[in-house]
């Protein structure tokens, strides 16, 4: 075949033959939502994510009040008379009269108070993010339940935290949580020892002095 025949072929062939059509593609749209960032770190960021955090509350308290008041009272009076009449040897008039009050009064009053209270919460544990704020604030909460020797303990954690106060490793402080209400409760055959019955709870109620 000649040149222009070898060109007039591969034109007809190109015409008959359809083209595949390319689109670009991005491999961000194949990404596994599930699947940390490349260039991110795994921080909490979305409802359900998991974040680590170390409580560690000291409550410390100390009060001490004293009282001194006293108040003194005197009152006293006196009243004095005496007169004396005398015209010649037949007469005479004499009078006299005394009148005296004392009155004293003294009372006092003596009140002291002391209060002392340090107590101290270190745990660890896991929280879950329930719901973003407008804002961009998290909304965390968790809670931990364990039994040992029938001694039950009960951790429950929720308050607001902040992104940026999240270390690396995915972790925060309690002290670093706004808002935040920690509730640590035991039952079992300890507490039942240490703590006070319901009618000594219920006397020291009504207990008037």
């Amino acid at each position: 075949m000649t040149r222009r025949e070898w060109i007039s072929f591969w034109l007809l062939t190109a015409s008959v033959v359809p083209t595949a059509r390319g689109f670009a593609d991005s491999i961000w749209d194949r990404r596994d939502q599930r699947s940390g960032y490349l260039f991110m770190d795994n921080k909490a960021r979305r409802i359900g994510d998991l974040l680590f955090v170390t409580v560690n509350e000291n409550t410390g308290a100390t009060n001490t009040e004293q009282r001194n008041l006293t108040k003194d009272t005197a009152t006293s009076g006196k009243f004095d008379f005496a007169g004396s009449t005398s015209a010649g040897t037949t007469g005479g008039k004499a009078a006299a009269a005394s009148v005296s009050a004392d009155q004293s009064a003294d009372r006092s009053f003596q009140g002291s108070a002391q209060y002392q209270s340090n107590r101290q919460l270190l745990d660890d544990m896991t929280l879950t993010v329930v719901d973003l704020l407008p804002n961009g604030n998290l909304l965390v909460e968790g809670s931990r339940y364990r039994t040992v020797s029938n001694e039950t303990r009960l951790l429950r954690v929720s308050g607001v935290v902040r992104p940026n106060d999240i270390a690396i490793p995915n972790t925060i402080s309690s002290q670093n949580i706004a808002d935040i209400k920690i509730v640590y409760e035991g039952g079992g055959v300890e507490s039942r020892f240490t703590n006070q019955g319901w009618l000594g709870r219920t006397v020291n109620k009504v207990w008037p002095y």
